[in-house]
């Protein structure tokens, strides 16, 4: 009886301690400047604390593929979903 508790106890230990943890990656995406250029539209992107300093339209980023590059706001696409990031003025406050 003592051993069938104890194993009981043990088990939803277990499985309440492993489900507070998140195993979903969350992809942080902060849209630093665009340019507009003869020779193309680039966006200046940090993705996950790593700077991807004026890269094209068309090029990936992760698995993100920059789609539209316009003035202060670009599109990407992640398996078929949207992503737009739009280029917030200094003196807005961020959300942390």
């Amino acid at each position: 009886m003592k051993k069938v508790l104890l194993i009981s106890f043990l088990i939803l230990f277990f499985i309440t301690t492993s489900a507070r943890i998140s195993t979903k990656k969350q992809d942080i995406l902060k849209l630093i400047g665009t340019s507009i250029a003869p020779n193309g539209n680039f966006a200046w992107i940090e993705f996950n604390g790593e700077n991807f300093v004026w890269t094209r339209e068309g090029e990936r980023i992760d698995d993100y593929v920059i789609v539209s590059v316009e003035m202060g706001k670009i599109k990407l696409k992640l398996n078929g979903r949207v992503v737009k990031l739009i280029l917030l003025p200094e003196n807005a406050q961020s959300v942390n």
